[in-house]
């Protein structure tokens, strides 16, 4: 999440609030010194001939592409003998015994997240996007999963699933360590400002050696309940002793809550079982709702992400475009999230509660009366097309979002002086972005501007489906990319690696002009979408607004249309789906892009891509479920269970270790099976 390389004191909301427009102006200023830089790069040209039909012309392809992914995943301590699965929020030990040398030797690299509980892996080097071998990714992703399982202590598990099932529920994690809690009053101490309604520095710094501090709310004693620290969130379910130590990460918890002017609020509807209790009380404050008032209730979840590499900005900003009609579509085909504080929800993935975990517009900007309303969180789908391609016709752009119109005055200006070309798409693009404020500033780093960090504070924290990144410094060798962001994280490695390689072939299809791909739609139809993609069952039930008409430039044509159809086509052959097109493109790029190396590439990536189409048309026509259905029927089918929506902790203990058995393949299970053949 963003750059961790800053490490200081932070201002508060309304401490930072007499630098918001100084830095929002620094930054713009960077993006167009990159824009300078950068805008005319392109990466190397190189011609290769259609081997598979000498009678075809050459095929011009820019080479030297590549991508990445990045996932998290949770560490969970299992208590066999008390049938306890709790989080570990110690981790910082794991990262201090690897040292760097010992990271450095490694095939990825290992990041912390959000929650102390949290490990990110990547790459260490990229992949190559057209020509490499496939299953590359499926070797990575097993090494950096089992690897890092080696690291752990025993009884504890690097598990892949996207929300804990209990977090929030009275005690549901081990013990906090004595550095995170001396962490945290550094961090207290660093504060300037006095928060409202949180004690004084003298008195928070002794509630943390006597252990006084406030009792959470708790829905039932099935554990001791430990005191929580609320200082920097005001949360009732959750202790800030457990966020990631960088002061980044409870800045951004302090800063959400102060600018919004009330605590983050999370309501997810609540499964409604036979003997569920639809009642208000303290634990649950709205009656239906599982409610939640943390930003570490979505920031401590997992995902699944993907970067990819451009020819140059302008193929960057149509890649951008298409790939966002796509996110609402891998939202539901990766869904992973039906439990939320230790109850079952009437939703598949966890989108939108990460968009309300750090929602801070404040009352009036919530408010779709007032004029200052912006109807997204800071965390959302995309809101505007930005590519100039003759393909982006105005009508797609119809949700007449609001921007900073300040900002993208003083952008156009600044643009003029700097002798850069800024259209007013990208332009629009910066008013958007910039409609935010800059919600971590360090004290010392306030003048310093001799890089990219104003602009990446504000671009890093817009956390939006897709994210168009520039070079990430002036002297940078890497070029324009775009990520993907909407996928859940998945149980295997296996399936990581197929939906990992199922969004790359799509991805594909946009670096060639072999034939014509056009995914546009109005953003309007896109977000519908998104709110279609959550519900219970999504995958196989409900039905997306789709471009059937895909292979031509002109307006759309727009039917509704369920997975297995967008993806595999209609059964009367009028539509191809999405699979169709890959059929087509890939007899022409991958023979003509690996001809210079061996046949054998070709022949094992082609049986690799089949491989992952199978498994995709097993998820879209329910013949395996997803982990989110997977789950809830677990629960439900619990002997335990008592059909009135309470994931027990039991019932979580029961869940992980069945989770984890099948992860490491202990136990087999027809809904995640071996996907490839390797």
């Amino acid at each position: 999440m963003g750059y961790l390389n800053d490490k200081g004191v932070t201002y508060d909301y309304f401490e930072s609030l007499a630098f918001q427009q100084m830095l929002k102006e620094k930054g713009i200023v960077q993006f167009l010194s990159l824009l300078k830089i950068f805008g005319k790069f392109q990466l190397h040209e190189h011609q290769f001939e259609h081997l598979s039909d000498p009678n075809l012309k050459q095929v011009q392809t820019k080479m030297q592409l590549f991508w990445g992914d990045e996932f998290e995943g949770h560490v969970i301590k299992l208590y066999d003998d008390q049938k306890l699965a709790l989080l570990n929020p110690n981790t910082s030990g794991l990262f201090q015994s690897l040292g760097e040398e010992q990271q450095k030797k490694l095939p990825f690299v290992i990041l912390p997240e959000f929650g102390a509980w949290m490990i990110e892996l990547t790459p260490n080097k990229p992949y190559q996007c057209m020509c490499f071998n496939f299953d590359q990714v499926l070797i990575n992703m097993r090494k950096r999963i089992q690897t890092l399982q080696s690291y752990l202590p025993q009884g504890n598990q690097y598990l892949l699933i996207p929300v804990y099932p209990m977090m929030g529920v009275g005690r549901f994690t081990t013990t906090v360590e004595s550095d995170l809690t001396a962490s945290m009053i550094e961090k207290i101490r660093s504060q300037t400002s006095y928060i409202e309604g949180t004690p004084t520095l003298q008195q928070d710094e002794k509630q943390f050696q006597n252990e006084k501090l406030i009792q959470p709310a708790t829905p039932y004693k099935e554990l001791p309940v430990e005191p929580i620290c609320n200082y920097f969130s005001q949360s009732i379910y959750f202790d800030d002793r457990i966020i990631n130590p960088h002061p980044r990460y409870s800045t951004l918890a302090q800063n959400i809550r102060l600018r919004r002017g009330s605590k983050v609020e999370i309501k997810i509807p609540l499964y409604i079982d036979q003997n569920t209790k639809i009642e208000q009380s303290e634990y649950e404050p709205n009656p239906g709702y599982i409610t939640m008032d943390h930003m570490g209730f979505g920031m401590g979840n997992c995902a699944l992400q993907t970067t990819y590499l451009s020819i140059d900005i302008d193929h960057a900003r149509l890649l951008y475009d298409q790939l966002a009609v796509l996110a609402p579509l891998f939202a539901a085909l990766t869904s992973g999230s039906p439990i939320y504080k230790g109850k079952l929800s009437n939703w598949d993935t966890k989108w939108d509660c990460l968009e309300m975990s750090v929602d801070c517009r404040s009352e009036y900007e919530r408010n779709p009366k007032h004029p200052n309303y912006i109807p997204k969180s800071r965390y959302s789908s995309i809101s505007y097309f930005i590519s100039n391609d003759k393909m982006n016709l105005e009508e797609y752009n119809d949700l007449n979002f609001p921007a900073n119109e300040e900002i993208m005055q003083f952008a156009k200006q600044k643009a003029k002086e700097m002798e850069i070309p800024l259209d007013d798409k990208l332009l629009r693009h910066l008013g958007i972005l910039f409609l935010r404020d800059n919600m971590v500033m360090f004290k010392d780093k306030i003048h310093i501007d001799d890089n990219t960090a104003h602009f990446e504070a504000i671009q890093s924290s817009n956390w939006n489906s897709v994210r168009f990144k520039p070079p990430p410094s002036y002297n940078s060798k890497i070029g324009w990319r775009v990520e993907f962001r909407t996928m859940e994280i998945q149980l295997t490695a296996e399936e990581n690696a197929a939906w990992s390689i199922m969004i790359l072939m799509i991805v594909r299809l946009f670096f060639t002009n072999l034939i014509p791909v056009n995914f546009y739609m109005p953003l309007s139809l896109v977000d519908e979408n998104m709110r279609r993609s959550k519900e219970k069952g999504a995958i196989l039930n409900q039905k997306f607004y789709f471009r059937t008409n895909f292979q031509e430039y002109g307006p759309a044509v727009i039917e509704e249309l369920y997975l297995k159809e967008i993806f595999f086509g209609k059964q009367d052959g009028s539509f191809i789906g999405i699979i169709g097109l890959i059929y087509q493109n890939r007899n022409i790029v991958s023979k003509q892009q690996c001809a210079q190396k061996e046949e054998y590439i070709y022949q094992k990536n082609k049986k690799l891509q089949d491989e992952v189409i199978e498994f995709v048309k097993s998820k879209v026509y329910g013949n395996t479920k997803t982990l989110a259905t997977w789950m809830r029927d677990f629960v439900i089918s619990h002997p335990n269970y008592n059909q009135d929506s309470i994931v027990t902790h039991e019932i979580n203990y029961d869940l992980i270790k069945t989770l984890t058995s099948i992860k490491d393949r202990q136990k087999e299970d027809p809904h995640f099976p071996l996907i490839f053949s390797m």
